[in-house]
């Protein structure tokens, strides 16, 4: 049995380039913007060139820019070429939501979409208005919050602080001056105090820790002091969590980084066991699939949490049927959203020919 789809024969682009089309359009993209379309040598070449078709059926200008698929680009260098665009779309293995330069960028009231998730999931989770506005609504609740608490039937119980960090709503598209999103997105989130997280994380038969692409069929117990990682128990998934995190030989790889909750109905629990192997599947169904708790471990410093721990880790762990409480408001109980802003009666995928 195939395992999957190689997306190879040249005639895929009008595919992909009608699927950034509306993705352009939910990005507000106005006639004579100009467009970065970034990708790099080792990355799917279609996206970049879907970008570019589709950018300039909406009148904009358009430049493609291709990196090296080994070596980083210099800050100066990207600052130069960022400082250019009022909308960047990268597809790239390279993380630039990262980069100083996409930082001065954004500040200067660019856009930027990241565009890496596979065709299928593309196709599924393109930019829907409902979603746009539930997330929103979501970051600017978490934003006026500052403890955060988080509990289950499984044995969670976490509490941290969140201070005056942004809430930062992920919908898949940049529709706002200063705004970097993610195709397949479709959480709110937020980075933590660093230190601030006490208490046990406890991951449930089911849940999911995306960067192995591993469901748990044994729980694994999580302990933080501190705002640290102290104690991983738990069966094969608890020591390769122990083993990765260690490797890095560096305290800022145990510490919490962030949380995100996951705000899309259209995502896909499941869908990490089923995936196309392609470049850049990520996590995006799994931190997008609505009503559940990811706590992120590592590296916080991207360009939009504005938090300071710089860490080689980066784990994701998403936790179903989880309880949330915002200064001790609950928001989510047992992976049901509370504020009628949140929930979902009935979802209707948008059309694409509208």
């Amino acid at each position: 049995m195939a395992y999957g789809v190689d997306y190879l024969d040249p005639a895929f682009l009008s595919d992909v380039q009608e699927l950034f089309r509306w993705q352009l359009i939910h990005s507000k993209l106005k006639e004579g913007e100009t467009v970065l379309a970034i990708t790099d040598t080792g990355f799917n070449p279609y996206y970049a060139a879907a970008c570019m078709g589709a950018a300039s059926q909406l009148g904009a200008e358009v430049v493609k820019l291709v990196l090296p698929h080994g070596k980083n680009t210099s800050e100066s260098l990207l600052d130069s070429i960022l400082s250019k665009a009022d909308l960047i779309v990268y597809s790239t293995v390279h993380t630039l939501h990262y980069s100083p330069a996409m930082r001065k960028a954004l500040d200067r009231g660019a856009r930027a979409l990241m565009a890496v998730v596979p065709f299928h999931i593309m196709q599924r989770r393109i930019a829907d208005p409902e979603l746009i506005q539930r997330t929103k609504w979501g970051a600017r609740r978490i934003a006026g919050a500052d403890k955060i608490t988080i509990r289950s039937k499984a044995g969670t119980d976490l509490t941290m602080l969140k201070g005056n960090r942004p809430g930062v709503a992920s919908y898949g598209v940049a529709d706002e001056a200063g705004h970097l999103d993610f195709w397949g997105a479709g959480f709110f989130q937020t980075s933590i105090i660093e230190g601030t997280t006490e208490g046990r994380l406890v991951l449930d038969v089911g849940d999911l820790v995306f960067h192995f692409g591993h469901y748990l069929d044994s729980p694994v117990v999580i302990d933080f002091e501190g705002g640290k990682i102290v104690s991983i128990k738990g069966g094969a998934m608890a020591k390769m969590i122990d083993s990765l995190l260690t490797s890095f030989n560096e305290e800022s790889s145990l510490l919490s980084g962030h949380l995100a909750f996951g705000t899309d109905p259209k995502a896909q629990w499941t869908a990490e066991a089923h995936q196309v192997p392609a470049a850049g599947g990520g996590g995006a169904d799994a931190e997008a699939y609505y009503g559940n708790v990811q706590v992120e471990i590592g590296s916080n410093n991207d360009v939009m949490f504005r938090g300071s721990n710089i860490a080689k880790a980066h784990i994701g762990l998403c936790s179903l049927n989880c309880s949330m409480w915002l200064d001790d408001d609950p928001v989510l109980i047992e992976g049901e959203y509370q504020p009628d802003e949140l929930r979902v009666a009935k979802f209707k995928l948008p059309s694409l020919y509208r």
